[in-house]
């Protein structure tokens, strides 16, 4: 499936990042750049695999995506996995989850715009949490929701160039980022392996997890409970 693509993938030490990189070599990638915010913690993703390069790349600063794009030739799949979770609710005083979830992610996809091969693709890491706002990390969510957003226009935009573009809507994962959460946590493993299931079947939105198909079940039947249950987060 992914026989002579070439792949770049921001977050790639992270949990999922990770998993991705690992499920696309099992899929016979013939390249990955695997971008990190720190090369100290990119250990385990040199000595993984001769096929992958590794990045020093931060998203949320012009000059770093703009020089890693500056070095590429040409890449078939760019995969915007990187993001943070303030976890702060919307009335703190937060820009992080914007400055990286929306506005790095489009900083991305901005510099790749002509470096995508035609039939090439764009996968979008979101969150379920796009759809429905947990107040109790409620600038997280709107950032997720904000993008959401921006990827549907990202569809049309890049359907006028031949480049298919793919949401993924995960709930909780098993990571650094959720360690603080307690809710049932999905294998990360798991849900890149739905990732490239999803890519193959031209699925364009991806809901990669039983907590996140639950949700949209929830939300397509009885938005308003899900509403009112998420607003619960609040009362600790």
């Amino acid at each position: 499936m992914l026989t002579n693509k070439t792949i770049l993938i921001t977050g790639a030490n992270g949990g999922l990042g990770m998993a991705l990189v690992k499920e696309a070599l099992a899929l016979n990638a013939k390249k990955i750049h695997a971008c990190v915010r720190n090369f100290k913690n990119a250990s385990a993703l040199e000595t993984l695999d001769p096929r992958v390069e590794v990045h020093n790349l931060t998203i949320t600063a012009s000059d770093s995506v703009e020089n890693l794009a500056a070095s590429i030739n040409e890449i078939d799949i760019l995969i915007n996995n990187a993001g943070v979770n303030s976890e702060k609710r919307v009335l703190e005083p937060c820009k992080s989850d914007f400055e990286t979830n929306v506005f790095g992610t489009l900083k991305m996809c901005r510099a790749f715009e002509n470096k995508i091969a035609k039939h090439g693709a764009i996968i979008n890491v979101t969150s379920i949490l796009a759809l429905v706002n947990l107040p109790i990390m409620g600038l997280y969510s709107a950032s997720k929701s904000a993008l959401h957003s921006i990827t549907q226009a990202l569809r049309a935009e890049f359907a006028l160039k031949n480049i298919d573009v793919y949401e993924v809507f995960p709930g909780p994962m098993d990571t650094k980022m959720t360690q603080n959460q307690v809710f049932d946590k999905a294998d990360t493993k798991d849900v890149a392996q739905e990732i490239w299931a999803g890519y193959k079947a031209k699925i364009f939105e991806i809901y990669p997890d039983a907590t996140s198909k639950g949700m949209k079940e929830g939300l397509q039947h009885a938005p308003e409970a899900v509403v009112a249950e998420c607003a619960k987060s609040l009362l600790g």
